[in-house]
């Protein structure tokens, strides 16, 4: 007696199902492999040197004065370099914009650490009411916290490869000494990558 066995037959739509899910595996552990050799970690910022020259307060309350910052950027990475393509950086006082200036481009080698200089200049700023008295009562007790904002155009290169752009952006909040013989601290920043 002779026993037939059927023998099952993937249906087309089950082998196609079967092929994409394979693929999916095979992507998803390539790029685990890559990140896991890359290694990625988010770069380090903060500002280490601020100072005010300058400064002046016309009686109708209109500010002028030069704000310099040194920008410390360090890239902890052992194999991804990071170009920086366009950076905005703006000054606010008591969330007004007091100053607006670009920064010079640049690229980081992995395990670096770059400093750029930052000139902010205000130009014949008008501030109303308590944000004039507020500048006022924080130059005299001696340091001006201000906030910094940056934004930058950067892309990652690993290799000979190179990402697309993406947008960082950073708050910074140093205190700035009133007088050039003070010296400020470091101040970290906060980083949105």
């Amino acid at each position: 007696m002779a026993t037939l066995t059927k023998t099952r037959r993937l249906s087309p739509v089950r082998c196609i199902a079967l092929i994409v899910l394979t693929i999916i595996v095979i992507v998803g552990l390539t790029i685990l492999v890559i990140w896991l050799s890359v290694k990625p970690r988010r770069p380090i910022y903060s500002i280490e040197n601020a100072s005010l020259h300058n400064y002046n307060m016309t009686k109708n309350e209109h500010l002028y004065g030069n704000f310099n910052f040194t920008l410390k950027a360090y890239n902890p990475n052992s194999r991804i370099s990071i170009y920086y393509d366009s950076i905005e950086v703006k000054l606010f006082y008591n969330s007004l914009q007091i100053a607006f200036n670009n920064a010079e481009t640049f690229f980081q080698p992995h395990r670096n650490v770059t400093y750029l200089d930052l000139f902010l200049s205000a130009k014949d700023v008008a501030l109303y009411g308590d944000i004039a008295r507020d500048l006022k009562t924080e130059r005299t007790s001696g340091a001006v916290e201000v906030e910094i904002k940056v934004r930058a155009k950067i892309r990652f290169k690993v290799g000979i490869w190179k990402s697309s752009h993406r947008k960082l952006k950073l708050s910074c909040s140093p205190r700035v000494p009133a007088s050039s013989t003070k010296s400020s601290q470091t101040s970290p920043c906060d980083l949105d990558l």
